[in-house]
């Protein structure tokens, strides 16, 4: 299963987030695995970052996110890819996509005409 864990963290924790990184890469269970990761630097907080993950199982991604504690915040996301998910919308589909239809048109066509404002021309 892959997942997307978003983190940000200041100045202040910098250099206890890079050595709990380092030693994260040491201490990964089986079944974990950093796809790739990516991180950038932001005003307030200064880091923001990226990492996409591979687990079997929901224990390993908790093991992760404790193993950083309050150094970060940190929020996972369950993912999948694009080919993937358009496999899936397909074979759970028959026939072709619908087109989404947008809240607007979704509470225009609920409201009865007897309760529709005239147009002003």
């Amino acid at each position: 299963m892959l997942f997307v864990a978003e983190y940000e963290f200041g100045w202040e924790a910098l250099s206890t987030v890079v050595a709990k990184r380092l030693e994260w890469g040491h201490a990964q269970p089986d079944g974990f695995r950093v796809v790739g990761e990516y991180i950038w630097q932001e005003r307030e907080p200064a880091f923001r970052g990226i990492a996409v993950i591979e687990a079997r199982e929901v224990e390993v991604l908790n093991a992760f996110a404790l193993h950083y504690g309050p150094t970060l915040k940190m929020m996972i996301h369950p993912a999948t890819d694009v080919q993937s998910g358009i496999a899936l919308l397909h074979d759970s589909q028959s026939g072709t996509p619908r087109a989404r239809r947008g809240a607007s048109a979704a509470r225009r066509d609920a409201v009865s005409p007897s309760t529709r404002r005239p147009r002003r021309r």
